[in-house]
């Protein structure tokens, strides 16, 4: 795959948005974020009389066969249902939606997101999705930290007024035509990255556009799609410059676009090198350089941050490490001259990774 070497204002472009996007990133990764906290009573009690009322179990039984919130619909199933959001048996993240507490802790962000666009879908069967919401819909890789606000966005033909409601978002446009996806009206796809790309920063962006271009979905002529919307290209057209298929998942789409802001030399992804061990299954390196005098530099990117050194999980640790060092040494006897392993803290304190490729020998972009 070739190296890209995109313009000069591009490059300007992304170091103004790098500090943004780690502060909007900050500690969490893309698999182990906790959700914000849901308000509910101090202390709770267990109250088996609520948790045994038929007609409400059922409310809730039926809401979680259908993946959504349930929904008051009278004034006794309000009342009801916020009992139980009193007692602690219940959260409720938007206004008269509910499910049970134990089975939302079950759920990942984006899958309490689409619980809760499903339910305001029956109670506003007007509204049509977009930007993160859409992108929750259509299955696009993103950090869970972007579910921070627990916001739901729409399209809207009118301003946004976040005064009225600062859990609901509006986007402003004249065409809200849409497609169902996941049982949700939503925008389109590529209006939904558009959307996204002016929403997020390109650290929070680019695995949208890594993820998309895996489904197969064509990036060509977006940026012409936001000049003729009015919209500000800039980081649309980063994007699409970067957007690379073979990004496995958002966590390393997102150390990729670190990369990419501290000004590296743009890596190449999965590169295959032979398997000693077995040779119908070649190791696929995480990032790779290859330069000049015979010499790879491989970056493999470690997602899951920190051991814990805890006595239950050592074990595990110890061979997970073993693990590690008999892939480099395989890398290694394939002409891998220099390894470097960074971690999610590398990323949100990129100063640390700047330090780890310079030392490497990694080349920044002229």
């Amino acid at each position: 795959m070739p190296v890209l070497d995109p313009k000069h204002e591009i490059h300007n472009h992304l170091s103004k948005n790098l500090y943004r996007s780690l502060q909007l990133q900050r500690k969490s990764s893309f698999d182990h974020i906790a959700p914000k906290p849901l308000s509910h009573a101090r202390h709770p009690v267990s109250v088996p009389s609520m948790r045994t009322h038929i007609p409400t179990e059922r409310l809730l039984d039926e809401a979680e066969r259908s993946h959504r919130c349930a929904i008051g619909g009278t004034d006794a199933q309000r009342r009801a249902l916020l009992r139980r959001r009193k007692a602690g048996i219940l959260i409720s993240p938007y206004r008269n939606l509910y499910a049970r507490a134990e089975y939302w802790s079950s759920l990942t962000p984006p899958q309490q997101h689409i619980h809760t666009a499903r339910a305001l879908s029956i109670v506003y069967p007007h509204w049509i999705f977009a930007g993160l919401t859409a992108a929750c819909a259509y299955g696009l890789d993103h950090s869970h930290s972007l579910h921070a606000d627990m916001t739901i966005t729409i399209a809207s033909t009118s301003p946004d007024m976040p005064r009225q409601n600062p859990r609901l978002r509006r986007i402003r446009m004249k065409d809200t035509s849409h497609r169902q996806i996941a049982g949700l009206p939503v925008t389109d796809i590529h209006r939904t990255l558009i959307d996204c790309a002016t929403l997020f920063p390109f650290a929070s962006a680019l695995p949208m556009f890594d993820s998309a271009a895996r489904k197969g979905v064509s990036l060509t002529g977006l940026p012409d799609r936001c000049r003729a919307l009015g919209i500000d290209s800039a980081n649309v057209t980063a994007l699409c410059t970067y957007a690379d298929p073979l990004s496995e998942n958002g966590g390393e789409s997102f150390a990729r676009a670190t990369i990419i802001q501290l000004g590296f030399v743009v890596p190449r992804l999965q590169r295959p090198f032979v398997n000693p061990a077995n040779p119908n299954a070649p190791l696929r390196a995480d990032f790779t350089w290859e330069l000049p005098g015979d010499i790879i530099i491989v970056a493999e990117f470690d997602g899951m941050g920190k051991y814990v050194m805890t006595d239950t999980k050592r074990s595990s640790i110890q061979a997970k490490v073993h693990a590690e060092r008999e892939r480099e040494d395989q890398l290694k006897s394939q002409g891998v001259t220099t390894i470097v392993r960074f971690e999610f803290e590398d990323l949100t304190h990129s100063e640390r990774l700047e330090r780890k490729l310079l030392q490497a020998g990694v080349p920044k972009r002229r």
